[in-house]
């Protein structure tokens, strides 16, 4: 059990060739019908997400064979976790989500959720939205892809040799700018980077426009080697989920468990929770009774007694 993440990391170390050319580019670059036409693969994270899973299954399925693990997956795409292993001859259970994110610096990373911290986390005997219930599992790993969107990697390189250093305001703006192309979401950006010249603007907006992918273009096999990929620049990690989760929910609405969006916290399982004293149960027992400020006016409070591990340690009367 001690050696499960050093094992499954050894899996990856040649995984690279496998995803990456030598200039960091993603190896994947389309969909082909029976024509031989290639598409260009969407830069939407749902549909990278779904083709590196696909490529990370045949190494998944090697590491359980060669170390004697059975492999039952999950029968839901919405149930937990991705993949459960189960030690032969122990028959202890390990759970492993798959994780994928893209970066938005050298240093940060959009985040990820890292399961429901309601359900199956709280009733950990239940057998709802979870392969086994959460109570049979000795760990709970994460296994990470960290990427690089190729149109804003080359935008913001473009940019640079202009002389404009972009920071996290400014990337988001790029982000946004790629996403929808309107004269609005231009207007923040080079008003962020405090462009006003109409000539520099317009250059601005055609270095970018150059970078963007048409997802729409379709090629050949003798195009391949010019297609441009989607994604790049991949990095791999390995880790217990506590490690590299913090005191706040993830995006959205969801009832879910937040990352850390550090890339060096999540490459080396260094989050919040691995600081303070006792941390893995510090985790369990800061999430098992978070409360949303919807969940606290459920149960008649003015406001959820904690929201975050300072409040938490607060209430709980614990000195850190």
């Amino acid at each position: 059990m001690s050696d499960f993440k050093e094992n499954l990391e050894k899996y990856f170390k040649d995984f690279f060739k496998l995803v990456s050319t030598d200039n960091g580019e993603w190896t994947v670059k389309g969909f082909i019908d029976i024509y031989k036409n290639i598409y260009t693969i969407s830069v939407d994270t749902k549909v990278v997400s779904k083709v590196l899973e696909l490529m990370i299954f045949p190494i998944i399925v090697k590491f359980s064979k060669e170390n004697n693990y059975e492999m039952v997956l999950s029968s839901h795409q919405n149930h937990y976790p991705d993949i459960t292993f189960i030690d032969r001859k122990t028959k202890k259970k390990i759970a492993l989500d798959l994780k994928t994110t893209y970066k938005i610096s050298s240093t940060k990373v959009n985040g990820m959720t890292l399961g429901a911290f309601t359900g199956y986390f709280r009733n950990r005997d239940s057998n709802k939205n979870i392969t086994f219930p959460y109570s049979q599992y000795e760990k709970h790993f994460i296994l990470g892809v960290i990427y690089s969107k190729t149109d804003s990697y080359n935008s913001e390189q473009e940019i640079n040799k202009l002389g404009y250093e972009l920071g996290s305001a400014q990337r988001k703006f790029l982000e946004k700018y790629i996403a929808d192309n309107s004269l609005e979401n231009l207007d923040i950006l080079v008003h962020s980077l405090k462009i006003t010249n109409e000539a520099k603007v317009e250059s601005i907006k055609k270095i970018i426009d150059s970078c963007l992918i048409d997802e729409k273009e379709k090629y050949t096999l003798n195009d391949l080697e010019s297609i441009v990929s989607v994604v790049r620049d991949f990095e791999f990690f390995v880790q217990e989920k506590w490690k590299i989760a913090i005191d706040r929910p993830g995006s959205g609405n969801t009832k879910n468990i937040g990352s850390t969006t550090d890339i060096k916290e999540l490459k080396e399982g260094t989050a919040v929770f691995t600081k303070t004293k006792n941390g893995e149960k510090v985790f369990s027992d800061f999430w098992m009774y978070y409360m949303t400020q919807d969940m606290a006016k459920s149960v008649d409070l003015d406001k959820p007694p904690y929201h975050n591990l300072k409040t938490y340690f607060e209430y709980k009367g614990i000195k850190q």
